[in-house]
């Protein structure tokens, strides 16, 4: 791709049909797609990585649309409502970034921030705990790509999600660091639909400072989001 790019010229505005469909391994019900909502997720998540991504991660993002609409489509099977995207209200839907306070516990503790300090290694609760799962409810959805480490060297080489009690094989992290920040591509997306619990853990290799952060969006409804 070009070095500069906006997701709305790479990614094809078309019509989704109402179909059942293999989604993260199971078999899955996803509602149909109007153009309009489709050119709605398109312009949102363009508008959203603009100012916060860089060429990589707006790759990895672009790469992987067509997952990102079938879990908006998994999750409007559910809700039966529009994907609205910014003007969401009630029970429309809208996507909104991975930051640490859509999470319950990050790296053990209370979610505020990615940011921590590992002074030892070893396999460590990243993304809720196995006492404390991270729950998705009914109308929600979680998709994550990848992660970035806005350190100059990440601490963190494998990631293993456990979802609804089962454990995944963990996948390994290979950092590229040619852009601006060092980023890793899981070879496999996490995703998570409706009614799913799950917690993600992270192997330290090395001790030091860890601004690990996933690079994905969640899936909810619009009155979720108009309160702080």
């Amino acid at each position: 791709m070009e070095k500069e790019f906006s997701i709305k010229d790479v990614v094809a505005i078309r019509s989704f049909r109402e179909e059942s469909a293999e989604l993260a391994g199971v078999e899955t019900k996803l509602a149909a797609l109007s153009e309009l909502e489709v050119e709605t997720i398109v312009n949102m998540v363009d508008k959203m990585l603009y100012k916060n991504a860089n060429h990589a991660v707006k790759s990895l993002v672009a790469e992987n649309m067509e997952l990102i609409m079938d879990l908006i489509r998994a999750v409007k099977a559910e809700t039966k409502q529009e994907f609205a995207g910014p003007r969401a209200k009630g029970n429309a839907l809208t996507l909104v970034d991975l930051t640490a306070d859509v999470f319950t516990n990050v790296w053990g503790a209370s979610a505020t921030s990615y940011e921590t300090e590992h002074t030892s290694t070893g396999a460590k609760d990243y993304i809720g705990t196995s006492a404390s799962a991270e729950s998705v409810g009914e109308e929600e959805g979680i998709i994550i790509l990848g992660f970035v480490d806005r350190v100059a060297n990440p601490t963190v080489n494998k990631v293993l999600l456990t979802k609804n009690g089962d454990p995944y094989p963990y996948q390994t992290l290979v950092w590229d660091a040619n852009d601006d920040f060092p980023l890793a591509a899981l070879p496999e997306p996490f995703i998570m639909t409706p009614e799913t619990n799950f917690y993600i853990q992270a192997y330290v290799f090395r001790t030091g400072i860890c601004k690990m952060k996933p690079i994905g969006f969640k899936v909810l409804q619009g009155k979720n989001i108009l309160s702080l």
